[in-house]
């Protein structure tokens, strides 16, 4: 198995690792507020933004980025880092929660975005789960499409744009919802039961790689998942993170980075490098 290369480390957690066309690397550190930047062969990272609560990050065709605070608000952002739009904070007459990932729709435009519905992941399965899926139109409209998830946390939409997936970190589970041409979604299908070393280990944030397979972050066990689109569990990849947060790959698709927390979320936090062998 590829080990984890420490490729910087962060004074706290960090979230939301993602990586522009140039291959400069974005990252949030949530309590620190602020998301920052480092560029190819640069000594360090640098302060790109200050976002309240900074999240789930991705950087679109024309340039912005999208952000979720955590706070509460679905953001875009300027290149320099300005906020340009406050997409949404309040949808269909509901305030969000906990705005936690996004994933671009290319074929569609627009893009989908989990609120986890609760500020922390619930211990056990809550009666009434609150974990949602949102879209957003290219016009900036809002509306739900999936609801009744127990912390809906990672996002990720395959390359065909005819499939979705949504980790459900209480449950321990991933599920594939079918995207209608409207963007709509049909019933959810149990994809995968993501297993865990320990009690506190949940899925994470998770991202589609080479070959299409899906690449998730498992929470407290210091791996990357790495399943097959149909779900079978290819590989387990050293994430260098204990609590793995995110994965992104680079341009090639022959580096992967991993966000999260060395050890857990109070402590230091890092960006690994993993090399990914091609079809992998």
């Amino acid at each position: 198995m590829a080990t984890a290369r420490l490729l910087l480390r962060t004074e706290r957690y960090t979230e939301g690792v993602v990586v522009d066309r140039d291959g400069t690397i974005f990252f949030s550190m949530t309590n620190l507020g602020t998301i920052s930047r480092y560029a190819p062969g640069a000594e360090a990272a640098e302060v790109w933004a200050h976002v309240p609560d900074s999240n789930g990050h991705k950087i679109d065709a024309d340039g912005t980025h999208v952000v979720m605070s955590s706070t509460g608000a679905i953001l875009r952002l300027d290149a320099s880092g300005r906020v340009c739009d406050v997409v949404a904070s309040r949808v269909e007459g509901r305030w969000l929660t906990y705005p936690n990932d996004v994933w671009l729709d290319p074929q569609r435009g627009g893009f989908y975005i989990t609120d986890s519905g609760y500020k922390s992941t619930p211990k056990t399965m809550p009666s009434d789960p609150q974990g949602r899926v949102y879209r957003v139109e290219p016009d900036g409209t809002v509306r739900q499409v999936a609801d009744g998830i127990a912390y809906s946390n990672g996002v990720a939409l395959s390359r065909d744009g005819a499939t979705l997936y949504v980790s459900e970190s209480t449950a321990r589970r991933l599920w594939a919802y079918r995207v209608h041409d409207n963007g709509d979604l049909g019933e959810r299908m149990l994809l995968a039961d993501v297993p865990a070393g320990n009690e506190d280990t949940v899925p994470d944030g998770l991202t589609v790689g080479p070959g299409d397979r899906l690449y998730l972050a498992n929470h407290g066990d210091r791996e990357i998942l790495v399943y097959a689109p149909h779900g079978t569990l290819e590989r387990r990849l050293d994430a260098g993170n204990k609590a793995a947060s995110h994965v992104a790959f680079s341009p090639d698709g022959g580096t992967m980075y991993v966000s999260g927390g060395i050890d857990d979320e109070q402590g230091a936090g890092g960006i690994f490098a993993v090399s990914i062998v091609a079809g992998s």
